[in-house]
């Protein structure tokens, strides 16, 4: 079975940045009687990090809900219904996406890395195939982390350990939208070109977790910024980042009235003018780091 690793996406546009140095904010103001706040998460960090971070844990017993990008309970319920979605369609195949040497190449990348090649992606889509190489290729570079345990989950876990509700902010086939755009001819090709440059993917996972353990917001446009060999395009990058966070910010305001809410959402959503905190202060709130 294809690996969760589809939900844990992070890209930004090019923003400006107003809001770094925390990854712990406080939302308060515009007629809320409890405050509520929102995390950044960075989704393959084992939850033992947020005994780093201060105040998370604090504000996570004050909440009265749980909010996450999308509700991960039923990860196999969630598996099966990304796994269906990427189902190769009839009338497509590998070899007609892809030209000889890359199918090869493609091929030897997925054998040396995962023990199986094309025979067996070959049923997937590239857009699945990337996310779950990737998710591999980072439990390589970091093989202490377990991807299957996110600190996402986590949080939603001690949620319904304490029986608070547990909301999304959006659903399975909302990421599968986002994250499947452009032809499967384009998804292949994108999908070599990180092949051919695992170093530097190697080299942006690895800034990115220096960014992460800093509480550096900025420094993460800042890597984003750099675009790299495989830069996403303008359609794909508004897709996965700017409009998820304005459906968000519009979303949130009437969660956080109805209880005080604990967010948990990607760590690069947060910054920027189109990030989830400049929105949320355009909404009339008052957000503040806690450090």
């Amino acid at each position: 079975m294809i690996p969760v690793l589809v939900f844990f996406v992070f890209t930004l546009s090019a923003q400006s940045v107003d809001k770094s140095g925390s990854l712990l904010w406080k939302i308060s103001g515009n007629g809320l009687t409890q405050p509520s706040y929102i995390f950044g998460t960075q989704h393959f960090f084992p939850p033992s990090f947020l005994d780093s971070v201060a105040g998370v844990k604090q504000a996570f017993a004050s909440s009265q809900q749980m909010v996450g990008e999308l509700v991960m309970q039923d990860m196999m319920a969630l598996g099966l219904e990304m796994q269906k979605a990427g189902m190769m369609p009839k009338d497509s195949t590998w070899q007609l996406l892809l030209s000889e040497d890359d199918y090869r190449f493609v091929d030897e990348q997925l054998t040396a890395l995962m023990g199986v090649g094309l025979q067996t992606f070959g049923m997937f889509k590239p857009f699945l195939v990337n996310v779950t190489f990737l998710g591999i290729f980072y439990q390589k570079i970091f093989p202490n982390t377990n991807p299957a345990e996110p600190m996402d989950l986590w949080f939603q876990q001690q949620a319904t350990t304490r029986a608070m509700p547990v909301l999304g902010l959006e659903t399975v086939q909302d990421q599968i939208n986002a994250l499947s755009l452009g032809s499967l001819k384009q998804q292949a090709a994108d999908l070599v070109c990180k092949m051919r440059n695992l170093d530097y993917v190697e080299y942006s996972e690895k800034k990115l977790h220096r960014i992460y353990r800093s509480a550096d917001l900025s420094g993460g446009i800042e890597l984003f910024l750099e675009k790299g060999p495989c830069p996403w395009s303008s359609e794909q990058e508004y897709a996965l980042n700017d409009a998820r966070n304005k459906r968000w910010v519009e979303k949130l305001p009437a969660i956080i009235a109805d209880k005080p809410s604990f967010i948990a959402v990607g760590c690069l959503h947060l910054p920027g003018e189109q990030g989830v905190l400049a929105g949320l202060e355009r909404a009339g709130f008052t957000v503040e780091a806690v450090k």
